[in-house]
């Protein structure tokens, strides 16, 4: 069989390639190792963070996924929701981080309100007494992580045309040709997905670019009382220090001192909680960051305990029992969003390497669709 595009990796990057694809014409075949895509994808907290980036192309990169988020939600029956979310401050340090970031305004920036103590329960149930105030905004959209890859298959093959191999490896591809354990494809032009396919594929190519691994720990407890809703996302002072919207921030680098002292160990772990509800209505919670190829802390049950901690100094949740654990990895390589790069002739390997990849990847994948029809 002949395609215009064949993509390889069927999570949300891979998703986003084929979507972009057919509907500039092409004909996309998608071939995923797996019965569904099991990686990074699924592994988070299907958060589109819009108010979490930093304003100028970081900012408009995340706006014109959202854009194709909600044209492709609205397609496929996906669940989206314009969830917001609340930096709470528990700390003077933090206070002051948030409220600099507040005085920032206009169309260039995110839309963000800083909230005093005494509003903090109209937005988020059960913040515990230490919490000093917030810094609210609107921009940031819940997916549901775990249903998103295989209803936007279904529905990309049902609307789009798209054809999916399931459960085929791609062993080889090159020129314009992909080879797997039941036969051999051609396709004008073959896009390789994710970190995993690209350095299993390319694995030169893949360690030339200097690119890492992140690995991270996440939770999930079981589903909360009927009469209690989190609606919002929620982050601490450990979530200004790593997202890129407070990095311009004079007050920032005080605040990092604080943690050094004071909070070093959760430091250590890239510990930085984020805490949403999901459609079920368990907690997800999380999550840890450890960079190399052997990143696996020593004690992972003590990295589970620091999110834990930090969870309970921020909320007081109904029902903390964890029903489920899970490692996630993705791509990384400091200070640089996207690695993108054609290994051979007909061939382009691509991934995020922020762990941004439900906030950018469509807008990346309509940047690497128009370079390919140019």
């Amino acid at each position: 069989m002949q395609y215009d595009l064949a993509v390889v990796g069927g999570g949300i990057l891979g998703l986003a390639h084929a979507w972009q694809a057919a509907r500039s014409g092409m004909r996309v075949a998608v071939f995923e190792r797996g019965a569904f895509a099991d990686g990074a994808s699924v592994r988070n907290f299907g958060m589109l963070a819009i108010a979490a980036q930093q304003p100028g192309p970081e900012l408009d990169s995340a706006r014109a996924g959202l854009a194709a988020w909600q044209e492709v939600a609205a397609g496929a029956g996906i669940s989206l929701r314009q969830a917001g979310c609340l930096f709470v401050a528990r700390r003077p340090e933090e206070m002051d981080v948030l409220a600099e970031r507040a005085a920032a305004t206009g169309p260039a920036v995110q839309d963000f309100a800083l909230i005093g103590p005494e509003d903090l329960a109209r937005h988020v149930p059960g913040l515990t007494d230490a919490a000093l105030g917030g810094l609210w905004s609107p921009e940031a959209w819940k997916a549901d992580q775990r249903g998103a890859p295989a209803a936007i298959a279904a529905w990309l093959a049902r609307a789009h045309g798209v054809t999916f191999h399931f459960n085929t490896e791609v062993t080889h591809a090159e020129g314009g040709r992909i080879e797997t354990a039941g036969g051999s494809y051609r396709a004008n032009h073959v896009v390789i997905c994710g970190g995993n396919e690209f350095a299993r594929l390319c694995p030169e190519a893949w360690a030339a670019s200097g690119v890492s691994t992140c690995r991270l720990q996440m939770l999930r407890t079981l589903p909360r009382p009927q009469d209690w809703r989190l609606d919002p996302f929620v982050m601490g002072g450990l979530s200004m220090t790593r997202y890129s919207a407070f990095a311009d921030c004079a007050a920032l680098p005080a605040l990092r001192a604080l943690q050094q002292q004071h909070m070093a160990e959760a430091s250590a772990h890239g510990v930085h909680v984020i805490i949403v509800q999901e459609d079920d209505g368990s907690i997800t919670l999380g999550d840890s960051h450890h960079y190399g190829a052997d990143a696996a802390p020593d004690d992972p049950a003590r990295v589970d305990d620091l999110i834990l901690g930090e969870t309970d100094a921020l909320m007081r949740l109904p029902e903390r029992r964890i029903a489920a654990r899970w490692v996630g990895n993705y791509a990384h390589m400091p200070g640089r969003a996207l690695l993108r790069m054609h290994p051979g002739a007909g061939i382009t390997a691509v991934t995020n390497t922020n762990g941004q990849g439900m906030t950018h990847g469509f807008t990346v994948a309509a940047e690497t669709i128009a370079q390919i029809a140019s």
